[in-house]
Formats: structure tokens, sequence, C-alpha cells
């Protein structure tokens, strides 16, 4: 198989693996934000990555307990097996909610998985943030799926059903292609609303940073995107740096 580095059937350098399509917005800018968070001066500097999109069953759907709706793990272990056959050292999920999962997929296929969700609640004390509320899925939410790796030293917050809800609608907006100016007005209305109480806001679901990505590392939005990427980052460049093995 000719080797996606350098199409000469050589590896020369490792490679990263990317599980999009869930969504397929949040794969794509999990790339992009793996790009301009790699130190490079050159297009020889970055490294190889693939990045494999495909529709999968909802993790929304599965996790809240829809009638009918069918786990996507089948299809995500698939997905991970056909990166690491593409060479693929490292693999990221571009989705919070999907990380439910990331241990069954790790276990089922040996990859190293980044856990992004630990990476983005490290950023949190890294950035001496004290109080912070997440916006997540209402699945990420009930799984508590933050929780297992949140600071000691950091309060922990969620918006209110009301502001819950909301947040699914625009995740859902995201997912269906809408970014315009409507969607990313009710983001900002919602972040300046807690930034006004001193919380910072973790963007806890891949579909919100593309409506709204700082410019630099903040202590006022931590988006779980970067997070991820720079995780993905630490793992490739050094594997004890960043990546989980699998248990």
């Amino acid at each position: 198989m000719t080797d996606p580095n350098t199409g000469t059937g050589m590896r020369t350098a490792p490679v990263a693996g990317i599980v999009g399509g869930v969504g397929p917005l949040a794969g794509a800018h999990l790339y992009e934000r793996f790009v301009r968070l790699t130190a490079a001066e050159t297009d020889q500097d970055h490294f190889s990555a693939v990045l494999l999109s495909r529709p999968f069953p909802s993790r929304i759907g599965h996790l809240g307990g829809v009638p009918g709706a069918g786990s996507p793990l089948p299809h995500l272990v698939a997905a991970t097996r056909a990166l690491q056959s593409l060479g693929c050292t490292v693999v990221a999920l571009a989705s919070a909610t999907t990380h439910a999962y990331r241990v069954d997929i790790q276990r089922q296929t040996g990859a190293t998985i980044v856990d992004g969700l630990r990476a983005a609640t490290r950023d949190l004390s890294a950035r001496g943030v004290t109080r912070c509320v997440v916006f997540c899925t209402s699945p990420a939410r009930r799984q508590r799926l933050y929780e297992p790796s949140w600071p000691d030293d950091v309060e922990l917050h969620y918006p209110t059903s009301a502001e819950q809800e909301t947040l699914d609608r625009l995740i859902l907006a995201v997912k269906s292609g809408r970014t315009g100016p409507a969607e990313v007005e009710v983001l900002d209305g919602l972040i300046r609303r807690y930034r006004r109480r001193g919380l910072t806001v973790l963007l806890g679901c891949t579909e919100l940073p593309p409506l709204w990505t700082p410019d630099g590392p903040s202590a006022a939005v931590v988006p779980v995107t970067d997070a991820i990427a720079a995780a993905t980052i630490a793992a490739i460049s050094d594997p004890a740096a960043g990546g989980d093995r699998p248990r």
C-alpha cells in the first residue's frame, strides 16, 4: 500500500488519523485546528494525517435511549481499523460525545486514541481557571463524560435546562450546515451570559468551536477541538506525552 507520507510505500513520519463524520463539519474543523496548531514553517514541516469522514449511527440517539437507535460502536471500530490500515499511529475522535465509546474502540482495535476530554480539562488547570461552565450535548452531560478527569480546583457548572435545550438545537443546526450570523449570535449570547458571572466557558461539543474559536489561548473560552488537536500533536510527536495506550 502506498504510504500517505511519501507516496513511495515507505513511512518516514508518524501519521495521525481523525475519525470524522461525527459530524462532518466538526471533523473538518478538527483537521484545520490540527494544522494551525502545528509548529511549522513549510508544507514539509507538517505531520501526515488522514481524515476519514463517514456517516455513523447517531451517538446522541443511542446514548439518549431513542427507540431503534443502533450502537455506533461497530462502525467506529471499523473506521479506526481503516485508519490503522493506512498507517495511522494515533487516532483522534472529532466529537466529544463520541468519547463515550473511546475505551471500547481502543480495546477492540489496540489503537492509541487521544483522550480529548481529559486534554480539555487539563487545559482548564493550565490556564488558571477556577470556575467553568460546560457547553456540551445533553447525552454528554447525562453521561458525565467530563467529570472523571475534572480538576479538583475548578468549580463545575452546567447550563440551565432551558439553555441546554438551546445548545442542543444549536448543535443540530451546525450538523445541518447552518453556521451563519444567527447561530453565532446565539452562542455568543450564551458565552457572554456566563462570562459576566466570571465563569470560563468550555465549548465541550466539537460542533460549537466552528462558530466561535479564540484567536489564541484564553482563560475565557476553551474549545475542546483545540484540546483534541493539541493532544494529537503531542501524541504523534512523543507517544508518552499525549496518547492513551490501549487498556
